[in-house]
């Protein structure tokens, strides 16, 4: 049984994506040790109270993601294989996640310090769900 979760609309940092301009490119052996000393895998979106709430998740080329638009909906995507970036977020320096979303028509990069990308699991289906951002068809 899930516990009560107030999951909000923020649209507080929608449009503070970082400019492409503004990014770095990054290495796969950078992306690597940034994983390694940046994120925890034990931090999963079970106690996630706002969507818009930074995680330091990790993304691989080819992982379904949720990203969160700069008009404040929440779109599912596929991170591509352009490179990973990375650049200043809301909290400190992070990786950006090149995605593919809007049946394909649309790239963007994504930070997960900024609360703008998230993982295609069940949970977070459930809780955009809730949230009234999906229907069970489009799931």
């Amino acid at each position: 049984m899930h516990s009560t979760r107030r999951i909000t609309r923020s649209s507080t940092h929608a449009d503070r994506n970082a400019s492409p301009s503004k990014l770095r490119a990054v290495s796969p052996e950078e992306v690597e040790s940034w994983s390694d000393t940046e994120s925890d895998g034990t931090l999963f979106e079970f106690d996630l109270c706002d969507l818009d709430e930074a995680r330091p998740y990790t993304f691989q080329q080819g992982d379904r993601v949720w990203v969160k638009t700069t008009g404040g909906n929440w779109c599912s995507g596929k991170v591509n294989s352009q490179t990973t970036r990375k650049g200043p977020t809301r909290e400190k320096e992070g990786l950006f996640y090149p995605v593919v979303f809007s049946k394909g028509n649309v790239r963007k990069y994504f930070a997960p310090l900024n609360g703008e990308i998230k993982p295609d699991t069940a949970e977070m289906r459930h809780l955009l769900k809730q949230g009234g951002w999906v229907e069970d068809g489009l799931l």
